[in-house]
């Protein structure tokens, strides 16, 4: 789909968080992947598919067609637009789903399927308010069953993410800012282009007055796109850092755990060393010293002396972004990260912020 919407000058954008649509992204990768899910999210994918299981809670069949058929996307109806101006709540999200008129629900239904609802969607055409209640009080038993063990990670991911390309926007322009979102927006022209989904699974609107960025750490589960009344649309991007998750999940371990022995077969903690690989490990994600700290289970002091070696040797970078100094693998460190980190794919940064 694109969608247009004229002007390009830094107040027709804004970036802002969503916890509910983090967690469309989520049902979308355990959608779109029925075994193993891709690189950094497969073990995650594993251990939300138990918790869910243990939990009894099912992702409803129609939800789970819509995303199948959409290729990772949803209509509209189900994506508030998020609000900037304070860190979302999701109970009030899922209010704002909860009031969405059954017309709405039905058109929209009927513009994605011009040759008829398929049957496994028709239980949401047929009784709208019903079928949106009962997805109103399945996404909190989701969210605590599969993402409330990640929750400090993931928003700690999606808030330096926006405050770095939120510095982006405000030192570069937006030109440079959509520059680093990989296809979500462009620009041709005066023209801002909106990509999502299959193309021509909905009509163009050419009435977006501002856009509103949505960083998602399970963006590569979904494209999301959503529309308010006033001519605000919402698109989702990749969030830097999803790689975090694959951290997490290391063999169920924590870098300090066991000493400083390297683990048999690991290249990078032969290396380095257990705890000084973990490190490199936590700053696939920009991160202060005291976060990396809490997350790998070691001192500060001791993150803080790794740090300052991996700085030394050109492999990780510091920077200010406000009152935090935040740190990040170099180029050199991500390609170290590349080719000594075993079954490993990461990406390097793609985008500036100096």
């Amino acid at each position: 789909m694109t969608t247009s919407a004229h002007g390009t000058h830094a107040g027709a954008l804004r970036i802002a968080d969503s916890r509910l649509w983090e967690t469309f992204g989520s049902i979308g990768l355990l959608s779109a992947y029925r075994g193993l899910a891709p690189w950094p999210y497969t073990a995650w994918g594993r251990a939300a598919r138990r918790s869910l299981m243990r939990a009894d809670v099912t992702l409803p069949g129609w939800l789970v067609h819509l995303f199948r058929a959409g290729g990772g996307t949803l209509p509209s109806f189900l994506l508030p637009v998020p609000s900037s101006a304070r860190p979302p709540d999701p109970a009030e999200e899922i209010a704002l789903l909860r009031a969405v008129p059954p017309a709405r629900v039905r058109e929209e239904l009927e513009r994605w399927f011009p040759q008829g609802v398929p049957v496994e969607v028709r239980p949401l055409y047929a009784d709208p308010a019903a079928r949106i209640a009962d997805l109103c009080a399945f996404l909190p038993r989701y969210a605590r069953a599969a993402l409330a063990p990640y929750e400090a990670s993931l928003r700690t991911v999606t808030d330096d993410d926006i405050l770095l390309r939120a510095r982006v926007l405000a030192t570069q322009g937006p030109d440079r800012l959509l520059g680093t979102l990989n296809g979500a927006v462009s620009r041709r022209g005066d023209v801002l282009r909106l990509h999502t989904g299959p193309p021509g699974r909905i009509a163009v609107k050419a009435d977006v007055s501002r856009i509103v960025l949505v960083p998602l750490v399970f963006g590569r589960g979904a494209s999301l796109l959503g529309f308010a009344p006033n001519g605000v649309a919402a698109v989702s991007y990749q969030a830097e850092g999803a790689a975090v998750l694959a951290c997490e999940n290391r063999a169920g371990r924590r870098a300090g755990d066991g000493g400083d022995e390297p683990a048999r077969g690991d290249r990078l903690e032969i290396l380095l060393g257990r705890s000084r690989a973990g490190v490199v490990r936590g700053l696939v994600a920009p991160t202060t010293t005291s976060d990396l700290a809490a997350t790998l289970g070691l001192a500060p002091s001791t993150v803080s002396e790794h740090l300052t070696s991996l700085v030394a040797a050109g492999v990780v970078r510091r920077r200010r972004a406000g009152v935090r100094v935040l740190y990040e693998l170099d180029a050199s460190g991500v390609a170290l990260l590349r080719h000594l980190d075993n079954r490993r794919r990461v990406n390097a940064p793609s985008y500036e912020t100096t």
